[in-house]
């Protein structure tokens, strides 16, 4: 698809348009990026193709002899076994250096752009060292290595350069293959001897920054088989595909780096990362009017580069909240409307908190606070003025969107808490205790009506569906917290236990009495703290069970005693069930 696209028809003049689509990442740091440039009629669209695979459907191709099919910059981005490689293919620069028209000076900005985002800039031509590459490395140069001064501020990100000779006959090896066995090795000695060498090393990387390859002429087998997309199979034999596969040896495992950071080339107060490319595309972006104009990049706008860090900062927190506010948007902050909220709907958005979160619980349960208060920690880390982050519209969209949920979270903490209400663990085996009579029957018919009736004031006061209500993690949560309750009354056994009337038990104590029980396996007596902690050992569950006479009862919790070698229950709680039906009693364990 267009990468680059001219200015619009009523902004003559003005800088080039940078389009993402398709997926890509337009703030991933580090991208391995190809763009294959040179003069044209060259195959640079093939040559794109075969980089990338096989796929001849990736660039537009054409096979005339003077008519091109290439307009601007292109870009494709396709999946590799280690990373996402992006691959750029350019129109032919024929033209570049015939005349100062209107002409020359977009292909100026679409050529600093794309030296400014690759990993490799690869060169295609039919000559060594020509005059129409030189002509076209003075434009780059002069913005990128005396206004930018790349050289200076980034020169272990600077890209690497492949030259190219294409369509090589055996007349033209005749040239190297005795004294120098190979077109590298030539080409490196032609770069000795330039005049204008000293540009190319000012401009690519120092260390293997200028390479040389050669293709040999390409075979109407050759194109037969990549047009059919067959060109990689193994039935398919040629020196152009023996070539290629060596090209793509050369440049794909030296592409970027997967674990870069986001920098921008201005400032050295900005952080810094090792490896090409100079820019990200959404840095590329807020300079694009710059470079229209051929100005130096402004030290304070490191700042876009922190904002951008900070976007990608909370897409990875929350996921995509708000889009529509990325590369090429010139909204305000203040137009949130217009900014498309996306496939995240109110569950999704609801299900990244859990009400027994510390930062949720420091806030009353307001996750719109929770929010805030984040992203004003990530900004005093970044040491981004706080203003400038909620200028950018994506930013203030994702602060909007939480501000309009957070109701509907306070409303589904009310209603399907855990560790408070009917579904807290201890309150449910109390009253299956009190008011079930241990029955699991009883149990799940009474624990169900208080769920439909914390549903209906959910639904009462959020707004929502019942359906996106049952997407709800709380609401799953508390599902399943009753299923398991009733689950656990339900395999209730009659056992033996010894009973304590306090806390301790001491080796000199006398031996504590042995009542039968009615053992109900695993509850959790307090809430734990979601702190991110490991939980202390006194909050996670135990085992209970409860004695009863049919009217007197008491829950004890079970625990081992060290110093004495034994377990034994702890009571936690007693009570009488009142009245005098014989119906009404608790089953009496051992009988």
């Amino acid at each position: 698809w267009p990468l680059l696209q001219p200015p619009r028809d009523d902004d003559e003049g003005g800088p080039i348009r940078l389009c993402v689509g398709n997926g890509v990442d337009p703030e991933a740091a580090g991208a391995p990026t190809l763009a294959v440039i040179g003069p044209s009629r060259r195959g640079k669209s093939v040559l794109g193709c075969l980089l990338a695979g096989d796929d001849p459907a990736l660039f537009a191709q054409s096979h005339s002899s003077f008519q091109a099919m290439t307009s601007g910059v292109h870009m494709a981005e396709v999946g590799l076994p280690i990373h996402r490689l992006r691959v750029i293919d350019t129109e032919g620069l024929s033209h570049v250096g015939r005349s100062r028209s209107r002409r020359e000076a977009l292909v100026r900005q679409f050529l600093i752009s794309t030296y400014l985002t690759s990993s490799w800039v690869i060169w295609l031509d039919s000559e060594v060292l020509s005059t129409s590459f030189f002509t076209t490395m003075w434009l780059v140069h002069d913005y990128v290595v005396d206004v930018l001064k790349v050289r200076d501020a980034a020169g272990d990100r600077l890209p690497k350069l492949m030259y190219i000779r294409t369509q090589e006959t055996e007349v033209q090896q005749l040239e190297y293959r005795d004294e120098f066995g190979d077109f590298s090795a030539f080409f490196a000695r032609a770069l000795q001897e330039h005049e204008d060498a000293d540009i190319l090393r000012q401009m690519f990387a120092p260390d293997g920054g200028l390479n040389g390859h050669a293709l040999p002429i390409w075979t109407v087998e050759d194109l037969k088989s990549f047009e059919a997309g067959r060109f990689w199979d193994e039935g398919h034999s040629s020196p152009f595909k023996a070539s290629v596969a060596a090209l793509r040896e050369r440049v794909l495992p030296q592409c970027g780096s997967e674990t870069a950071e986001v920098i921008a080339i201005e400032s050295d107060a900005a952080p810094r990362r090792s490896g090409a490319p100079l820019m990200t595309l959404a840095q590329l972006e807020q300079h694009l009017p710059r470079i229209a104009r051929l100005e130096a990049f402004d030290p304070r706008d490191h700042e876009a580069a922190k904002v951008s860090r900070l976007r990608a900062h909370l897409r990875a927190s929350y996921g995509r909240v708000a889009d529509g506010a990325g590369v090429g948007s010139r909204r305000p902050a203040s137009d949130t409307a217009s900014i498309c909220v996306s496939e995240m709907d109110v569950p999704d958005l609801l299900n990244i908190f859990d009400p027994e979160d510390r930062d949720v619980r420091r806030h009353d349960g307001r996750i719109d606070a929770v929010v805030e208060s984040r992203l004003r920690e990530q900004c005093r880390q970044m040491r981004l003025d706080e203003k400038v982050a909620l200028a950018d519209p994506e930013i203030a969209a994702v602060l909007a969107r939480f501000r309009e949920v957070a109701a509907a979270f306070t409303a589904a903490s009310e209603a399907f808490a855990l560790e408070a209400g009917p579904f807290a663990e201890r309150e449910i085996l109390l009253d299956a205790v009190r008011r079930w009579r241990l029955d699991a029957a009883s149990s799940a018919e009474a624990l169900g009506a208080s769920l439909r009736d914390a549903e209906q004031r959910f639904l009462a006061r959020s707004g929502l569906t019942p359906q996106a209500m049952r997407r709800l993690n709380m609401h799953e949560r508390a599902r399943w917290r009753i299923e398991e309750s009733v689950m656990r009354l339900r395999g209730k056994v009659a056992a033996k236990m010894l009973a304590l009337e306090g806390e301790t038990w001491e080796p000199s104590d006398p031996t504590p009495r042995t009542h039968w029980v009615w053992r109900v396996g695993e509850w959790r007596w307090k809430a734990p703290a979601q702190d991110g902690k490991t939980q202390p050992r006194s909050l996670r569950p135990r085992e209970y069970a409860v004695w009863t006479d049919g009217r007197a009862w008491t829950v004890y919790e079970e625990r081992r005693f060290p110093k004495v070698g034994e377990h034994a229950g702890v009571p936690r709680e007693h009570g009488a069930i009142s009245g005098s039906a014989a119906e009404g009693a608790l089953p009496v364990p051992g009988r």
